[in-house]
């Protein structure tokens, strides 16, 4: 009977091409997870307490400019003529393109925007703004009602850059 060549030494693993992958491999992924990045939004929240009283020696009041995210639409408020319409108490009313608002894109950010420019003009001082929204609104809306406050895109300030309008904006409790 033959014997089979069992008890020869058995050949050596060839770990170079492997070894070659791996070296490639780990420099690829942490260039790749540079890729990855993150947006900050920078917003405060409303202080607790007592409301403070003005720190000038004027009778005005402060502006307090509110915007209420509704389903329906913005709801401007403050202590200015413009957000002041007859017959209304509770503010300026924006009603959004489609009634119900279907979608972000149905809110009338444009109307809201030149209403804030009004504002802006007469209130130049003023810099805080207070978004209340309900807790159904979508971020989406949020955060556009948010770049609608800030800036004016259409007029340039200073360095040929969009004109502040309320830089300061404050994300109060839902509605």
């Amino acid at each position: 009977m033959a014997k089979g060549k069992r008890g020869d030494q058995a050949e050596d693993l060839d770990l170079v091409p492997i070894m070659n992958l791996v070296t490639i491999l780990i420099p690829f992924l942490l260039m790749a997870s540079s890729f990855v990045s993150l947006a900050v939004i920078n917003s405060t929240l409303p202080a607790i307490g007592q409301e403070t009283e003005p720190e000038d020696d004027t009778d005005e009041p402060p502006l307090s400019l509110k915007v209420a995210i509704t389903d329906e639409g913005f709801v401007v408020q403050g202590n200015d003529e413009l957000l002041k319409p007859e017959g209304e108490a509770k503010g300026k009313v924006i009603d959004c393109k489609v009634t119900g608002c279907p979608t972000p894109d149905a809110y009338n950010v444009e109307e809201l925007l030149e209403l804030l420019v009004k504002v802006k003009e007469v209130n130049e001082d003023e810099e805080n703004v207070i978004l209340v929204p309900e807790s159904t609104i979508p971020y989406e809306v949020l955060i556009m009602t948010m770049d609608a406050t800030r800036e004016d895109p259409d007029s340039k300030g200073i360095n040929n850059l969009p004109k502040q309008l309320f830089p300061g904006v404050v994300i109060a409790g839902g509605m």
